[in-house]
């Protein structure tokens, strides 16, 4: 330890100021801003972004509802044909002047589907 003792030892510190060369100063203020101005972009693109991922979850949920809604009408639908379609085999629905052609004793649409499962060769025939 005696060696670090006789080493001298400043007491005080030296500060000087110097003035920047002004092409350093302009690029270092320029890149500055340039930074804030990136940041501020990130800042606005991250908002976005969140609000574009909200509106794609609402969307979703729309479509979701949607489907369902789809579903449910075309499961009506279904039903009114098959009834028509028993009440009136083969009809042809006009819907401009609500009238509904059809083939009496023709067999239904179900009827027609029951049959082409059959294994062929064989019929069934109901009494």
């Amino acid at each position: 330890m005696a060696a670090l003792d006789s080493i001298p030892q400043k007491q005080t510190i030296e500060i000087e100021i110097v003035k920047l060369d002004e092409n350093v100063l302009k690029s270092i203020t320029d890149l500055n801003q340039k930074s804030a101005n990136i940041i501020n972009e990130f800042g606005q693109i991250y908002i976005r972004r969140r609000e574009i991922q909200e509106e794609l979850i609402r969307l979703d949920d729309f479509l979701l509802k949607g489907e369902d809604e789809l579903k449910s009408t075309s499961n009506e639908l279904k039903e009114i044909f098959d009834a028509l379609d028993d009440k009136y085999p083969q009809g042809r629905i006009n819907l401009e002047d609500g009238t509904i052609q059809y083939q009496p004793g023709a067999p239904t649409r179900k009827q027609q589907a029951e049959q082409l499962a059959q294994p062929s060769g064989m019929k069934v025939v109901k009494q």
